[in-house]
């Protein structure tokens, strides 16, 4: 079967370096080997990656090359639509099942933020705020949440499933960050040493405002509290 060039493994090669290695590192990180085929085949994964907050447009031809340079092997390639033995790397829990029953969407999203220390999603991926939040209570980590949109983000912030609240230090570093991106103080608030919240973030400083806030937390020792328990300073608007 003749193949046109959109669908051809070969125009991987038209996306940079950089979007090639977007791509793969997604593809490694929530794809693993398995012995049944997979039923999404690679036009309805690249739709997966598309809706990814570091996504962008793929055609199926550059998901497929891509799927090959991760190490990946089509079950049949002479098809259009490209089927692989592979599985989600993380098992769905029952409810996830049901609803991707029917709301087919996300099935490959992954949270990959234990290395930064915090997640990014948009407002609708409920699943993957979801489970941001029971990971880190599971395992008792800071919660550092980036809730983007197309311009302004939201950055939520909780200690308490860490175990540990910010020292008032903490809190008057964090006080002083919020209150340079928002010195009106309408949209933050940061509350019992605990948790913290801001709004209205531009999107391009939502991350760099993530790390800073991740770097605060790490010098505040498991088990701390506040050392007068006071820390209310912003609020929203009603």
């Amino acid at each position: 079967m003749k193949v046109d060039y959109a669908n051809s493994p070969e125009c991987l090669n038209d996306l940079s370096a950089g979007q090639q290695a977007v791509l793969i590192n997604w593809i490694r990180d929530v794809l693993v080997t398995a012995e049944r085929v997979y039923t999404p085949n690679s036009y309805i994964m690249k739709h997966d990656f598309e809706r990814e907050p570091e996504g962008f447009y793929v055609t199926n031809g550059m998901f497929k090359g891509a799927m090959l340079k991760a190490g990946f092997a089509p079950v049949n390639p002479r098809e259009v639509n490209w089927r692989f033995r592979v599985k989600p790397a993380w098992e769905l829990c029952a409810w996830e099942r049901r609803r991707l029953g029917i709301y087919s969407r996300f099935r490959l999203m992954r949270d990959r933020w234990r290395g930064p220390g915090y997640v990014v999603a948009m407002r609708n991926q409920y699943r993957r705020i979801v489970e941001h939040d029971a990971a880190c209570r599971r395992e008792q980590r800071l919660k550092l949440l980036v809730l983007r949109g197309a311009e302004c983000a939201e950055i939520i912030m909780d200690t308490d499933p860490a175990g540990y609240r910010l020292t008032d230090t903490a809190t008057t570093e964090i006080t002083a960050l919020f209150d340079r991106l928002n010195p009106s103080g309408r949209n933050w608030s940061i509350t019992n040493n605990c948790l913290a919240v801001i709004r209205r973030v531009p999107a391009h400083q939502a991350e760099d405002v993530a790390e800073k806030l991740v770097e605060i937390a790490q010098g505040c020792p498991a088990g701390t509290t506040g050392d007068s328990g006071v820390s209310a300073t912003g609020e929203f608007p009603q």
